[in-house]
């Protein structure tokens, strides 16, 4: 048998994919091929398992790519409506939070369920535990002979691997490539993709680890680790210079939370470059208003420890790395505290400064940026231009997005545009009507 289409993944933008498909021709025969045991292991746990689907700032300035006009030009071409469209007519309600878009189940899981399994009902057929080793294009006679033409007609032979060892092949009319990239192993993330896409003499832009914490040179560290403070945040390099502002987690050797996650997509997307974290761990307080806070506890409480004097302003752990690190004794009374050393630590923490350091770490990552170049493929239909009805989304691509359910939008919109080109397609050819 020759399916109509095959999809290699069933995470957000193959579920998506195939149940587009089956909606629009319920007569078309897809096939989808799963490594993994179960349907969207990465996408059950996005957002802890809260899942945030998508976004109502979506916009251009929310994704990272090596292809900047590729990003404005699609931004602009979709909403965030569409997300929520789309899942609304598969019977997935959202509710809203401060712009971000959640399932009211609150269970990513169940997003997942009932796309796999509205979609299994329609008509599409999966494989688990079953991975693709090889992808070729071929002339096919069997089409040939079903469409009564003498014209060369060519398809995509897919081979695999059943858990078990035992191996498959498949004949495909089309071929939709959403294996997603190298982040969260542990949950499926790999690079068959990317072999794919090379044996075909694609053009990818080297993958890194994004939405991930920053590694830090600092010895002392983990003597805050644990602690979560409100900050500002502002990362520096040779032309770079970010600043959010959000919420930090201090650990051993790293520091992670949501904002640090979303700078470490422009650090690791140009990881040979040297960059400057500063943290403003006081937002509320200006240096000036800090300093004198600080003198006007020496002056009423003189005999204080200083350690005592900022319980008031940080947690103690948090304090206690501070004097560390700025080798103040931290018992030390505030009359004996010096002007210079009021001014260092009023300094420490309203610019607290930290090298970054490359970690090449997929597993603390949630998406992978970097990946197969976006001149590859056209912006409408996600179809690859130098390979007739071959069709390429989602994290395998060159666009990654910043925390708040930019990189779900992104997979699961690509997904619906590939199976509508492909279903649009076969309306001018055989899609089994």
């Amino acid at each position: 048998m020759v399916y109509d289409l095959i999809i290699i993944g069933a995470g957000a933008s193959g579920l998506a994919a195939a149940c587009k498909g089956i909606m629009e021709n319920a007569k078309c025969k897809i096939l989808v091929l799963e490594k993994e045991a179960i349907a969207g292991r990465k996408f059950r746990a996005a957002g802890n398992g809260k899942c945030n689907l998508t976004n109502s700032e979506f916009n251009g300035k929310c994704y990272h790519s090596q292809n900047q006009s590729f990003i404005d030009n699609w931004t602009n071409r979709h909403s965030y409506r569409d997300v929520i469209d789309f899942l609304n007519s598969m019977g997935i309600c959202l509710y809203e939070k401060d712009g971000y878009y959640y399932p009211l189940s609150n269970q990513g899981k169940q997003v997942t369920n009932i796309l796999y399994e509205k979609s299994r009902l329609a008509g599409v057929e999966y494989r688990f535990e079953t991975r693709v080793t090889d992808i070729e294009c071929i002339e096919c006679l069997d089409i040939r002979r079903e469409q009564q033409t003498t014209t060369d007609v060519s398809c995509y032979a897919v081979k695999a691997v059943q858990n078990g060892g035992e191996t498959c092949s498949f004949l495909t009319r089309n071929l939709l490539v959403a294996t997603g990239g190298k982040a969260a192993p542990k949950l499926g993330g790999c690079e068959d993709g990317y072999e794919f896409c090379k044996k075909l003499g694609l053009q990818r832009i080297d993958p890194y680890p994004a939405l991930s914490p920053i590694y830090v040179e600092d010895h002392n560290l983990s003597l805050a680790k644990g602690v979560r403070l409100d900050t500002t945040v502002t990362l520096k390099g040779e032309d770079l210079d970010v600043k959010e502002s959000g919420q930090v987690q201090f650990n051993e050797n790293s520091i992670s939370g949501i904002v640090i996650m979303n700078l470490s997509c422009y650090q690791n997307r140009r990881c040979d470059q040297k960059y400057q974290v500063f943290i403003d761990t006081l937002p509320t307080l200006s240096w000036n208003n800090l300093k004198e806070f600080l003198l006007s506890q020496k002056e009423h409480f003189p005999e204080e420890a200083l350690i005592l004097a900022l319980d008031g302003l940080l947690p103690e752990t948090f304090i206690r790395y501070i004097l560390k690190r700025l080798r103040i004794e931290q018992n030390i009374p505030l009359k004996d505290v010096s002007e210079k050393q009021f001014n260092r630590l009023t300094s420490a923490l309203k610019k607290l400064e930290f090298a970054p350091v490359y970690r090449e770490d997929y597993d603390k990552a949630q998406v992978t940026g970097g990946g197969i170049a976006t001149e590859e493929i056209m912006i409408d239909s996600f179809e690859c231009k130098r390979h007739h009805n071959l069709y390429i989304t989602g994290e395998l691509l060159d666009v990654n997005g910043k925390c708040g359910g930019y990189n779900l939008t992104f997979a699961i919109l690509s997904g619906i545009e590939a199976a509508r080109s492909v279903v649009s397609n076969g309306q001018n050819q055989v899609i089994h009507n």
